[in-house]
């Protein structure tokens, strides 16, 4: 998924749509309990984990406030005594989304700048269990989301293995990079930070997951969206080494994009802390440190120079990932991916506030062409053509379902192969009924079925169960053992380049060629250019 499209979507778009509602955890008698590095936690006792439970709001980094605020993450407070563990920690600051009445069935969520917790649902509370476990990296476009979202923990735990799900420092407080930061950083780098807070989560799940049943060699990392995007560069980080077996990346990837580097990130960013009006100086990060939260994130969504995502710093991202994947040098595991049939569609929609830009004519397609590839433009109009008007939108948004999600999962799984790993593609089909019929198979709308948990306005039908549990059965599956197959379920066959299937996930469930495969070349040279243009001297 290209950074221009986290941006032009900015605070609603990408994995809003996998904020879901969550349900309340059915309440035993006994509550567990476990001893992880920092102390005694108690958790949930839940009907349907009898030998196992969930841990909620575990703290695993201190609290990024005060000084620590845009500080790599340090090791978490012990405590003495028994920590209740029964409650998700708040969320990480972030503007309220038109997304949530539909996804959450509320307005708002508590936030707040402490808010590195993450969860744990286990199967079996046992050290010796040894079970394998799904780290979850929520969506929201880098800038919103939380790790209740989608709330899957309990649902795929009681298939057998261990769930963990995360908060990470998100949009200005995640991303803002500055010079006086690199400056006091012994790794002379700034910005990244809520990456280098996934990564402090996975050396926390690396020390602590025996002691709610997990095996830390066995981990699998998945996330939708902008969190899959994040994940895609953990692939690329070697700080990720020996953090994780396996990956899960719906609809979002690194190697189609291509990213800032942190001194033109730190150089924009230095005018956006003009803009709230501290001088340069030695007093200016103490001053931003001390400004309210608030003012922050009110300041950085309409501020044109805050420049809040991901960058090749040197540190975390050695170089483009999209360079790091052609050589072969991520981090070789197997990998499940794929993209939605129409991704695009459900940002223009308004049952979701959803006012994403469409052309209504053909100039104006090939002007937002022009705009956005540049010399391409006649290249990606002839490869996805409108000869009337009346057929400009549904062309648009097929393309741009294409160049951002389609083309970046097919190429991971081509490298993934390349680099002699398994790759497993999908393309997920599935059209729902009433107001979501006309968006087809739309933007993390997977994450519904992979949770068991839907819209307030999805309506449900009976096949709903059955592609729910077909999914659920092919990613415990993955995580179990690197490969979705198992018995009952169709068969899903690892991606060869030379042959070019992915898994259709829909109302059929089979194999079938990459839709529009062919006209990606297009995509592909435009990337190369791109390339040459960034690291010209690989």
């Amino acid at each position: 998924m290209h950074c221009a499209a986290f941006k032009r979507s900015r605070a609603a778009a990408w994995a809003a749509l996998a904020l879901l509602a969550v349900s309340a955890p059915v309440r035993a008698q006994t509550a567990p309990q476990a001893a992880i590095e920092s102390g005694r936690v108690a958790g949930l006792s839940l009907a349907s984990l009898p030998h196992g439970g969930a841990f909620l709001g575990i703290p695993y980094a201190a609290q990024p406030v005060g000084d620590l605020r845009w500080r790599a993450p340090q090791p978490p407070p012990h405590w003495n005594g028994v920590r209740k563990a029964t409650e998700y920690g708040a969320a990480c600051p972030q503007a309220p989304s038109p997304w949530l009445p539909e996804m959450l069935g509320r307005k708002a969520m508590a936030t707040d700048e402490a808010c590195l917790y993450l969860n744990v649902w286990t199967p079996k509370l046992a050290a010796d269990a040894k079970l394998p476990v799904l780290v979850w990296v929520h969506g929201g476009g880098n800038v919103e989301g939380s790790a209740e979202w989608p709330p899957l923990g309990e649902t795929l735990a009681r298939r057998g293995i261990v769930v963990v799900s995360l908060n990470y420092r998100l949009g200005v407080f995640g991303f803002f990079a500055y010079p006086a930061l690199a400056a006091e950083s012994p790794h002379h780098v700034s910005g990244n930070y809520g990456q280098l807070d996934q990564l402090a989560a996975l050396k926390w799940v690396r020390n602590n997951i025996r002691r709610f049943g997990g095996d830390p060699r066995r981990v699998t990392v998945a996330g939708a969206s902008s969190g899959s995007l994040d994940i895609c560069n953990l692939l690329a980080s070697p700080l990720s080494a020996g953090l994780l077996e396996g990956a899960i990346l719906q609809s979002g990837v690194c190697v189609d994009s291509i990213f800032p580097t942190s001194q033109s990130a730190e150089k924009s960013d230095a005018e956006f802390v003009k803009d709230l009006g501290v001088k340069d100086g030695p007093r200016a990060l103490a001053e931003l440190r001390a400004m309210p939260a608030a003012q922050l994130l009110k300041r950085a969504a309409t501020d044109e120079h805050a420049d809040l995502e991901p960058v090749v710093d040197g540190w975390f991202l050695r170089g483009q990932p999209a360079a790091t994947f052609a050589r072969g040098a991520q981090l070789r595991v197997p990998v499940l991916t794929g993209s939605n049939e129409n991704e695009m569609s459900i940002f223009a929609s308004p049952l979701v506030g959803g006012a994403s830009y469409r052309p209504k004519t053909v100039a104006e397609y090939r002007r937002w062409l022009g705009d956005r590839v540049h010399a391409f433009a006649d290249a990606v109009f002839a490869a996805y053509p409108a000869s009337s008007d009346s057929g400009v939108l549904r062309v648009f948004t097929q393309m741009d379902t294409d160049i951002d999600f389609g083309f970046g999962a097919r190429l991971l799984a081509i490298e993934t192969a390349r680099a002699g790993q398994k790759a497993f593609l999908y393309h997920f089909t599935y059209r729902g009924a009433g107001e979501f019929a006309a968006l087809g198979a739309f933007h993390s709308e997977e994450s519904m079925f992979l949770s068991k948990k839907y819209w307030t306005s999805w309506i449900a039908r009976p096949y709903d169960e059955t592609l729910s549990e077909i999914i659920d059965g092919y990613w415990v599956r993955f995580v179990k053992t690197g490969n979705p197959n198992g018995a009952g379920l169709p068969r899903w066959p690892v991606y060869d380049p030379a042959k070019d299937l992915c898994q259709e996930l829909g109302e059929r469930v089979a194999p079938m060629p990459v839709p529009r495969a062919d006209r990606f070349g297009v995509f592909q040279q435009r990337l190369d250019s791109r390339l040459r243009d960034a690291e010209p001297n690989p």
